[in-house]
C-alpha cells in the first residue's frame, strides 16, 4: 500500500504541474481570477464522468458519508477556495516571489496541523525529510536571483521581514487546512479507497465551481465570460485538475497529508525540467544544489515509509 500512495502522490504533483502550465497559459486571456477559476469548472465535467463510469462499472453503491464527512469537505473545499484568492492577491503583490516562496511551508504547517488535530506522531527520519524538503523549495525559490548558496540564504532570510512573507504564510496555512480537512474527510467515510475518493473529490469540485463561479459572476463579469469563450484551450487544466485531485486523494487515503505533500513537492523539480526542456532555460548551480536537496528529502520519506 506504500507504492500506492507513493505513485499516486506522485502522479497528483504531475497532473499538478501540468495543470499550473496551462492556467498560467490562460491568465492573458483570462486574468488572473478566470485562470484559477478554470481548474475547478472544466474539472467538474470529468470528475463526474469519472465517478459515474465508476459507479457504472464497479456495482458498488454510492458511499454513505455522515454528517462530519460532509462538513469536513465543505470546509476543506472553503479553504482551498480561500487560499487561491490570497494566492491570486500575492500574484498581484510587488513581493510576489517571496510570497510565492514562503506559501510553499505549507508542508510544514501540514504536518503541524496534523500532529495538533489528528495527533500524528512523525518518526524522527520523516521529520527530517519534510524539514529539509521545506528548506529546500525555499531555497530553490531564491536560487535564481543568486549563483553562491550563502548569497542564496541571505536573500532568504532578508526577506522574512516583508508583507510578501506574511501573505505567503497565510496561504501557506490556509492549503495547509484545506488538505488536512480533505484528508479528515476521506478517512471518516467507510468505503474502498477508489469509491470514496472518487465522490469526495466529486463533491468538492461542484462545491467550488459553484462558489467561485458565483463570485465571479457577480463580481469579475468579464473573466467570467471569458472562462466560457475561451473553453477549448481551457479544457487540458481541467483535465490535468482532474487527474491531480484525484492522485491527491488517493494518496490521502492511504498516508498521511504531510507525507503526501512532502513527496508531491516533487512537483517543483518537474516544473524546473519542463522549463530547461521546453523553454530552453539554463539552470544555475545553486538551482541544481537546490534540486538535489529536494530529491533527497523525498527519498527519506520514501525510503522510510518503504
Amino acid at each position: 500500500m506504500d507504492a500506492i500512495w507513493i505513485l499516486a502522490a506522485i502522479f497528483g504533483a504531475a497532473c499538478q504541474t501540468a495543470r499550473s502550465a496551462f492556467q498560467k497559459n490562460m491568465i492573458s486571456r483570462l486574468g488572473d481570477y478566470g485562470a484559477a477559476y478554470i481548474r475547478f469548472c472544466y474539472a467538474l465535467p470529468f470528475t463526474s464522468l469519472i465517478w459515474l463510469s465508476w459507479l457504472f462499472f464497479s456495482g458498488n453503491p454510492v458511499p454513505i458519508l455522515s454528517n462530519y464527512s460532509i462538513l469536513f469537505c465543505l470546509i476543506g473545499s472553503t479553504f482551498q477556495v480561500l487560499f487561491t484568492y490570497v494566492l491570486m492577491q500575492v500574484f498581484s503583490h510587488k513581493s510576489f516571489a517571496t510570497g510565492i516562496a514562503f506559501s510553499k511551508t505549507e508542508v510544514i504547517l501540514i504536518a503541524f496541523l496534523e500532529v495538533v488535530i489528528l495527533h500524528v506522531i512523525f518518526s524522527m527520519p520523516l521529520i527530517l525529510g519534510i524539514l529539509l524538503g521545506a528548506i529546500s523549495v525555499l531555497f530553490l525559490s531564491f536560487a535564481k536571483k543568486s549563483t553562491t548558496v550563502i548569497g542564496t540564504f541571505k536573500l532568504l532570510f532578508s526577506s522574512m521581514t516583508s508583507i510578501g512573507t506574511l501573505i505567503g504564510l497565510l496561504s501557506g496555512l490556509l492549503l495547509a487546512a484545506s488538505v488536512v480537512t480533505f484528508r479528515m474527510a476521506i478517512i471518516s467515510v467507510d468505503a474502498p479507497l477508489l469509491d470514496k475518493s472518487l465522490y469526495i473529490s466529486f463533491i468538492a469540485i461542484t462545491f467550488q465551481t459553484i462558489f467561485v463561479g458565483l463570485y465571479l459572476f457577480l463580481y469579475k463579469r468579464k473573466q467570467f465570460s471569458a472562462v466560457f469563450k475561451y473553453w477549448k484551450p481551457s479544457l487540458p487544466a481541467g483535465i490535468f485538475g482532474t487527474g491531480a485531485t484525484f492522485g491527491w486523494f488517493v494518496a490521502f487515503g492511504l498516508a498521511t497529508a504531510a507525507e503526501v505533500r512532502a513527496v508531491g513537492q516533487i512537483e517543483l523539480i518537474f516544473s524546473i525540467l519542463i522549463s530547461i526542456m521546453i523553454f530552453k532555460e539554463k539552470i544555475k548551480r545553486t538551482e541544481f544544489i537546490g534540486i538535489m536537496l529536494l530529491a533527497i528529502s523525498i527519498l527519506i520519506i520514501i525510503f522510510e515509509k518503504t
